[in-house]
């Protein structure tokens, strides 16, 4: 049966619901209180995490690939495959090239790293092109300025084909150079040198240093600079030059030599200045300046002029030598005497030049 009193007491009794109330709050405060004395324990290991977890070692495993962790900053990086961009120089002609890649080389750079680059540069001739490549390039955004290396590669309209291992290109200037061994070659031969720069809107090829260029059986070598000059057809050549044709070797401090046009570049006159020596077959002649005439197979020569040949010895200011006849007219400025030294033997005469 049921126990009535004792539901009587349990319903005028409230006091017991408010007890069991008050022992679930103590155990609440005792959670809180233990929360709260927690709470800055974990904060400050969760701190400590933050802090050394840059400098902890991490391990990738991988199979057969290269994977490079990314530095602070680097996700930040611009990156593009496939990559085609243009540049105009100062004559308003487009440059456009293409890469396998880009990456700026810092967050935010105007320089980016180009894998690959390969482009087309035009030249001042109309519709003219040099078709430019190499393995690795850097492009200066607010230069205007490419640097390729590694296999640089330029090939111009007329087949002319330029190799070396580091070239820049200036595109608001419209010059290019390169500090490292370069070698050309093309329908009209070939050359080699320590560097080199273009000039392509007064279009002038610089050879740095020793320097050296053959066209058929010409050879001209310079131990300080070539330059050449495509509009006028002229070369000019300094330090220690030689030139070496199937008729004879000039040697100069200095020459100028003009050719009859850019696609057979036959020699058409060579002046040359400086301790000018010429050597043709049995004969040699010395002087300051020197002219030479292939055309007309002809050496006009100025300044303490000597001419040596089978032993005699002819001494003069001015010269003219027949290089087929090896007839040579020798003049005195002042006095009009001529000395020399024939076959061990003293002579000076008078000799009066026709007027």
């Amino acid at each position: 049966m049921v126990d009535l009193k004792k539901i009587d007491t349990y319903f005028n009794k409230p006091e017991a619901y408010h007890v069991q109330k008050r022992e679930v709050s103590r155990k609440s405060s005792r959670k809180l209180r233990f929360l709260k004395l927690l709470m800055p324990s974990v904060a400050a290991v969760l701190l400590a995490l933050v802090l050394l977890a840059p400098h902890f070692e991490k391990q990738i495993i991988t199979d057969n690939h290269d994977l490079t962790i990314p530095k602070k900053g680097e996700l930040e990086k611009l990156h593009a495959e496939k990559a085609v961009f243009s540049t105009t120089d100062h004559n308003g002609k487009v440059s456009t090239f293409t890469a396998d890649a880009m990456d700026e080389t810092e967050p935010a750079s105007k320089v980016v790293k180009i894998i690959r680059p390969k482009g087309k540069i035009p030249l001042k001739t109309e519709n003219a092109f040099v078709d430019v490549q190499a393995d690795l390039g850097y492009f200066d955004q607010g230069r205007n300025y490419i640097i390729m290396e590694q296999k640089v590669k330029a090939v111009y309209d007329n087949e002319t084909t330029i190799e070396t291992e580091y070239a820049d290109y200036d595109f608001a200037q419209a010059l290019a150079q390169g500090d490292r061994p370069v070698v050309a070659y093309g329908t009209w031969g070939k050359l080699w040198a320590e560097g080199f720069k273009y000039d392509k809107s007064a279009r002038i090829l610089y050879l740095e240093k020793k320097s050296k260029l053959v066209h058929e059986d010409s050879v001209l070598t310079a131990n300080k600079q070539i330059r050449y000059y495509q509009d006028l057809n002229k070369i000019e050549a300094e330090g220690m030059v030689v030139l070496t044709t199937a008729e004879s070797t000039l040697h100069a401090d200095k020459a100028i030599i003009w050719f009859n046009d850019a696609q057979n570049m036959q020699i058409k006159k060579v002046e040359a200045f400086g301790h000018v020596e010429v050597v043709h077959d049995s004969a040699m002649a010395k002087a300051q300046k020197g002219v030479y005439l292939p055309t007309d197979n002809k050496i006009e020569l100025q300044g303490n002029v000597s001419i040596e040949k089978d032993g005699n010895i002819v001494y003069g200011d001015k010269a003219e030598t027949n290089l087929e006849t090896m007839v040579s007219k020798v003049t005195m400025d002042h006095n009009n005497r001529v000395s020399g030294v024939i076959k061990g033997l003293s002579i000076r005469r008078a000799y009066h030049e026709k007027k």
